[in-house]
């Protein structure tokens, strides 16, 4: 599934089935980085090791 896929299946939760989203995993297109989408107020945050383009060497704070 695409980033943009998931995010409109994130968004159609909350508005049709009350459930907010909570993070997302985006990923580039050809899938060699990835990143959290972290919701406001929370930041993304290196955990500070890790492979910069992993989505698993984040956390959201």
């Amino acid at each position: 599934m695409s980033g943009g896929d998931e995010m409109f299946v994130a968004l159609q939760n909350w508005v049709e089935g009350g459930k907010a989203p909570g993070t997302l995993e985006i990923k580039s297109s050809d899938a060699s980085v990835s990143l959290p989408l972290c919701v406001y107020p929370l930041k993304i945050t290196y955990r500070g090791e890790g492979s910069a383009k992993s989505a698993s060497s984040y956390a959201c704070k």
